[in-house]
């Protein structure tokens, strides 16, 4: 294999690049003088085919290096064309200033050049943080709150009608458990991200790994020739306080680009539930009232430098370092057929784990030709760890609370889990005139290594539990190939499709049980994209994508955990992945209202479900293939921009699901979920200084998977102040202001009724403080993580 990527990279080498270049370069400016950025300039052949693309910086220039001939020059931005006429090059060019009034006047045609909030795109949503007044201040989860068509709650991260999504930092998966993650994005400021891009049809570029879709956030980054930094503070009151403070810093000068970020704070949280079981002669009802807290720190660094003109190599550092203990007391009131209280179950939890994380990656891009032809190689190395304790005791006691006698219980449970991956990969782009080609490779291996302890203390003296301590030891190898090809048939029709082979090969060894389980499966992964452009106002496309969800890897031990002698969690080494087909059909109005109707098929569905016993009162929580499932949805939001001062981004989504289960455990359901939500930012003064934020989202009652789930409303509104000539950014907000994210979510395991009600400490208010500083034109050229899917499955 190795032998076989340096023979490619070699051979592509050869291609030489004949022909003197010269230069075309303009400067776009608005009405105020300021700089027009992400204005796109596009040459192209006779033939009507893409031969160069370049992209305006912060101050509004553009550089072209054609070679001598005919092309066609197109500048436009976000969709809309400002001019299209034909140059002929046999020198270099300068167009000069271009100043952008309300409207700009442009060889005959009329253009709006206001920056979008929110860009529609063929296969993803972009929402721009950078101009999002909520998201200011906060965290990389906040923003994610803030994204149109994304939904953050009880620490789940889901698109609208979709599920749950995996999450990607400058295109780098994050698989982590949901808990880790959460943990890990407030680690994150907001003032730190550029923009987030919701993906629900990833091209074959990306890994196969995810239910619906992608969500990338994209990092700022540096801008040529300059450099700037960034220091702020937030105050987050919820039941407790929390505070953090950060820097950012990037550089981009000549050939070297640096960039350097940290992030160190404390977030703490009051949480409670209220769960209850409904046994055929009793009812189970336990409160939970939890305290937690997190020390967050994390830490970035990247340096990229342009070696030769056609190779440039970087390395970047991302690491994290959490801290979390919490304690909480859960009481189980035991209820007869007739209301009375026949019992109690009382228990006293600690828990404390320490998450770590590290990642490095090594890349090199090498260009060439200046008509995108180019390679990406990456190699990634990730390191994480997780020790994890848990101390609980407890007991039973009559009516009158009274401690029955042999009923006591106790346990002291830690975990140390170790999860190490080594990747390689890379990405070949090969722009013909007949279509733009695109092909790749990438290996890993992932070696994870669980040590489960248990001690028995009922005594007081801890005696080691040989039945239940465990060491497991995971690997995982897998090999992806693809291929892609875009061709644009006409003026009106495009379309790409795609196709990604992945080999994985998997071994599990149970010391405790002996036990060594191995799978071994290749499979494909085919996606495919046609858009019609029936003019500049109307735009339908119809794509098609087969993911798959790889079980996370602390799902895979068979280690059991017990908490109280009627709950215990237990892996499940036998879980298989869930294979996924989605389809979607999508018309555009005006590049702001977006329609969507979407249909979606998954196969060995896997979860972690409680199971109750009912002869025993016993639950166990397990992760199970438990169900084949299909969703059919509309999706719609619009984005209303028509005043300045005004930007609006409101939509619904309604979709039925059915699940048909494959055990007795989980009878078959189905039925219908809606969501409304509604996104706005005002600037409210002409000098641009103060602004507003609004944003409201309402669940209506109705049936996610097997659950069925009560009203839910979100309301947040935010104040955003600027001053010392736009330097200095105060943020006030107020999270959750309707206090309404309770809902109240039941299901049936084995024939018998749950219920939870859970609040997550979400009203919060927040006070953010940031200055900028040095020179803002900055921009250095960005790049990925390569070890994508691995990541996000550590646990």
């Amino acid at each position: 294999m190795n032998r076989i990527i340096l023979v490619s990279i070699l051979f592509l080498f050869q291609i030489n690049i004949f022909g003197q270049q010269f230069s075309i370069k303009g400067k776009i400016i608005n009405q105020n003088k300021t700089p027009l950025e992400f204005a796109t300039a596009t040459l192209l052949k006779t033939d009507k085919t893409l031969y160069q693309q370049a992209s305006t910086d912060s101050l509004g220039n553009f550089t072209l290096n054609p070679e001598k001939g005919n092309y066609k020059l197109i500048i436009e931005q976000f969709g809309t064309e400002f001019c299209a006429k034909e140059i002929i090059v046999h020198q270099d060019l300068d167009l000069g200033i271009i100043e952008v009034k309300e409207f700009l006047q442009l060889d005959g045609v009329t253009i709006n050049s206001r920056k979008k909030l929110v860009e529609q795109k063929v296969d993803r949503l972009v929402f721009n943080v950078e101009n999002s007044v909520v998201a200011t201040g906060g965290t990389a989860l906040d923003a994610l709150k803030s994204t149109p068509t994304v939904r953050v709650q009880n620490e789940t991260i889901s698109i609208v009608g979709k599920g749950e999504v995996l999450v990607m930092i400058d295109d780098r998966l994050n698989k982590m458990t949901q808990e880790d993650l959460v943990a890990f994005l407030r680690s994150i400021p907001a003032d730190n991200i550029k923009s987030i891009e919701v993906i629900t049809t990833p091209p074959a570029k990306y890994e196969a790994e995810g239910n619906s879709g992608l969500i990338n956030i994209k990092l700022k980054t540096a801008k040529a020739n300059s450099w700037n930094a960034n220091l702020g503070t937030t105050y987050v009151q919820r039941s407790y306080a929390s505070g953090n403070i950060n820097g950012l810093f990037i550089y981009n000068y000549n050939k070297l680009s640096l960039q350097a970020s940290i992030n160190k704070g404390i977030d703490q949280f009051r949480t409670t539930s209220d769960a209850r079981i409904y046994y055929p002669n009793e009812l189970w009802k336990q409160d939970i009232a939890t305290k937690s807290k997190t020390n967050l720190l994390s830490i970035g660094f990247g340096a990229d430098y342009k070696l030769t003109e056609k190779w440039t190599s970087g390395i970047k550092y991302l690491g994290s370092f959490n801290d979390r203990t919490s304690a909480n007391n859960p009481l189980t009131t035991r209820y007869n057929t007739s209301g009375e209280i026949n019992s109690y179950i009382l228990s006293h939890v600690n828990a404390q784990n320490s998450p770590q994380m590290n990642s490095i990656n090594w890349n090199n891009v090498f260009t060439l030709n200046n008509e995108g032809k180019n390679i990406t190689v990456d190699l990634d190395y990730f390191n994480y760890q997780k020790d994890d304790s848990r101390v609980f005791s407890g007991n039973e006691m009559d009516n009158e609370k009274e401690n029955i006698p042999e009923t006591n219980f106790a346990a002291i449970n830690s975990n140390l889990n170790q999860l190490k991956n080594y990747s390689a990969k890379i990405d070949v782009s090969i722009p013909y005139s007949w279509a733009n080609i695109s092909f790749g490779g990438k290996g890993f291996y992932t070696n994870t290594k669980n040590n489960l302890t248990v001690f028995d203390n009922e005594t007081g003296t801890p005696i080691l539990n040989t039945e239940s301590s465990n060491i497991f030891n995971y690997k995982e190898y897998n090999e992806a190939i693809y291929f892609s090809a875009n061709k644009k048939l006409n003026e009106k029709w495009e379309t790409q499709i795609g196709l990604r082979a992945e080999a994985t090969q998997t071994e599990g060894y149970s010391e405790n049980l002996n036990q060594t389980n191995k799978n071994n499966y290749i499979k494909l992964f085919p996606t495919a994209y046609l858009t019609y452009n029936a003019n500049d106002n109307n735009t339908y496309s119809l794509n098609y994508s087969r993911r798959i969800r790889r079980p996370d890897f602390d799902y895979l031990n068979p280690f059991v955990i017990r908490t109280s002698p009627f709950y215990y969690s237990e892996g499940n080494p036998f879980l298989k992945p869930s294979i996924i087909d989605n389809f979607e059909f999508s018309y555009i109005r005006n590049q702001k209202w977006v329609n969507t109707i979407y249909f979606s098929q998954v196969s060995n569905f896997g979860q972690q479900l409680a199971i109750i016993d009912p002869e025993t009162n016993i639950t166990k929580s397990t992760p199970i293939n438990y169900a084949d499932t299909y969703q059919i949805g509309l999706s719609t939001y619009y984005n209303f921009n028509k005043y300045a001062w005004w930007n609006s981004f409101m939509g619904f989504n309604l979709n039925y699901q059915n699940v048909k289960s494959r055990t007795n455990l989980i009878a078959s359901v189905d039925g219908y979920n809606g969501y409304i939500y509604s996104n706005n930012d005002f600037t409210v003064n002409q000098s641009k200084t103060l602004f507003l934020g609004l944003n409201y989202g309402l669940q209506l009652p109705g049936r996610y998977q097997v659950f069925n789930i009560s009203t839910l409303n979100i309301l947040d509104i935010s104040v955003k102040f600027l001053a010392l000539k736009k330097n200095l950014s105060i943020t006030l907000t107020g999270e959750d202001l309707l206090n309404a994210q309770k809902p109240l979510i039941s299901y049936y395991s084995n024939g018998i009724k749950n219920t939870m009600k859970n609040y997550n400490d979400s009203r919060a208010f927040r006070i953010a403080l940031s200055y900028k500083f040095g020179n803002q034109n900055v921009k250095s050229k960005e790049r990925n993580f390569g070890n994508e899917e691995e990541r996000n499955r550590a646990n």
